[in-house]
C-alpha cells in the first residue's frame, strides 16, 4: 500500500524541491551538466545525511524474502563443500584466493557503508572492474605461452555473470536486494546513462535474477571452484 512508500516517497520529494529551491536561489548552477550533477550529488548527500536508515529500511522490508532465500541457498552451498571438502584447507584457502578477487569483495562488501545511490554505484563500478581485472590475470597465468592474441581476451557475457555470482556469494553481502532497488530508484538517468554505471547495475540485477532463479546453487557457483 501507499504506506509501504512513505519514506521514499518522502526523500524524492524533498530532492525534487531542494534541488529547485536551490537552483532558485543560485541559477548558475545548471550553467552545465557537471554543475548540475555536483548539485544533485550534493542535495542527495544532504538529503540522506538525515533519512537514509529510514529510506532503507523501507526497501529492505520489500526484499525481505528475496535477500532471506538467496542468504539460505548461500549457506547450504556453503555447508555441502564443507562436507565433501575436509581436505586440505591450507590448500583450498590458495585456490579460493585465486577463484575470487578480494578487491573485488571488498567493493560489494561495503555497499551498506555507503548511504547515497551515487557512492552505491561508484562502488558497483568499482566492483565490476576487479572482477574483469580478475578474470584477465586468471586467463594469462592459465594459458602462458599463447600468442600475443590471446593476451587481448575479452570476458564474454556468460562468464562475467558466472564469475559475478561467485563473487556475489564469497562478499555475502546481507540485503544486496535491497541495496540493487535502492539504486534502481534513487539514481538519476543521467548517471545511468553515462555507461559505466548503468552496466554495472544490469549485472548485479542479471547476476541476482539468476542466483533467484535457481533452486539451489550449484557447486560452479562456489568461489572455490
Amino acid at each position: 500500500g501507499n504506506n509501504s512508500r512513505s519514506s521514499r516517497h518522502d526523500a524524492h520529494g524533498i530532492i525534487k524541491h531542494v534541488t529547485a529551491a536551490l537552483l532558485e536561489v543560485r541559477p548558475g548552477l545548471a550553467s552545465s551538466p557537471s554543475m548540475t550533477e555536483m548539485s544533485a550529488t550534493a542535495v542527495e548527500m544532504l538529503v540522506f545525511g538525515e533519512i537514509y536508515n529510514e529510506v532503507f529500511d523501507e526497501i529492505a522490508q520489500l526484499t525481505k524474502e528475496q535477500d532471506n532465500n538467496l542468504s539460505v541457498k548461500m549457506e547450504k552451498l556453503f555447508a555441502n563443500s564443507d562436507n565433501f571438502d575436509n581436505r586440505s584447507n591450507s590448500c583450498c584457502d590458495s585456490a579460493a584466493d585465486r577463484m575470487v578477487s578480494q578487491q573485488a569483495i571488498a567493493a560489494l562488501s561495503s555497499l551498506p557503508e555507503a548511504h547515497t545511490s551515487t557512492d552505491k554505484l561508484s562502488r558497483c563500478v568499482e566492483f565490476l572492474e576487479c572482477v574483469s581485472a580478475h578474470f584477465t590475470i586468471m586467463y594469462k597465468e592459465n594459458d602462458r605461452g599463447g600468442g600475443s592474441n590471446d593476451m587481448n581476451q575479452c570476458i564474454d557475457a556468460d562468464t562475467l555473470l558466472k564469475m559475478v555470482c561467485q563473487h556475489i556469494i564469497a562478499a555475502r553481502v546481507k540485503n544486496l536486494h535491497a541495496e540493487v532497488l535502492f539504486m534502481e530508484e534513487f539514481s538519476r538517468d543521467e548517471q545511468l546513462l553515462r555507461g559505466k554505471e548503468g552496466y554495472a547495475l544490469i549485472t548485479l540485477q542479471a547476476s541476482l535474477h539468476y542466483l533467484d532463479s535457481l533452486n539451489e546453487l550449484q557447486n560452479d557457483l562456489h568461489p572455490d571452484e
